[in-house]
């Protein structure tokens, strides 16, 4: 499994609906536009494929940053507590 941060800022509120419910069959919500996703290499691919086709790519950006393990075991947060990461589905951030 691979574990990316995924961030977006999309200019329509439609394709941000869009991409949001995109991200959440891929990953764990972090923030209003981060995501957290372990997924397999082929599932990663798909989670790119769908996002390509929402997107209006002179508008919107979808930034996919990698993490390793060290990293996501060392995420720190201040403020309200998020939910710890779930091992079996999701280990990082959107």
């Amino acid at each position: 499994m691979d574990s990316y941060l995924v961030c977006y800022d999309i200019a329509d509120p439609k394709r941000l609906r869009k991409v949001a419910s995109c991200c959440e069959d891929f990953g764990l919500r972090a923030k209003y536009s981060v995501f957290l996703c372990r997924r397999s290499p082929t599932e990663f691919v798909k989670l790119r494929s769908r996002l390509y086709d929402l997107l209006n790519l002179d508008q919107d950006q979808v930034i996919f940053i990698p993490l390793c393990a060290r990293c996501v075991n060392g995420m720190e947060s201040l403020g309200r507590p998020s939910p710890p990461p779930d091992a079996r589905d999701v280990v990082i951030v959107v």
